[in-house]
């Protein structure tokens, strides 16, 4: 089993459809694929929610295509995705 890491990277907020947009970027023995993912939540919500539920997307997606080799990762990971998530920021 190979182990790798994750990283949420260029974490934007675009007012206009309310979302949070990010890279989140997985690392690999000396391989990295990036995933550009979109979180819906309010402005307020936390960092932590926020990463989180990014990461949770960047995840289901890498696993989709688990046994893939990282090249055709690559190339899926280079295709732009939308998600709506419903959180509240945490008290």
């Amino acid at each position: 089993m190979k182990l790798y890491s994750a990283q949420v990277s260029d974490l934007t907020f675009d007012a206009a459809t309310q979302q949070f947009q990010a890279d989140v970027i997985f690392y690999e023995g000396g391989d990295q694929v990036t995933y550009a993912v979109e979180l819906s939540a309010p402005f307020t919500a936390s960092f932590e929610t926020v990463s989180r539920g990014l990461m949770v997307r960047a995840r289901a997606i890498r696993k989709q295509e688990r046994g893939s080799s990282i090249a055709s990762l690559k190339s899926i990971a280079a295709q732009p995705v939308q998600i709506r998530y419903g959180i509240s920021p945490l008290a």
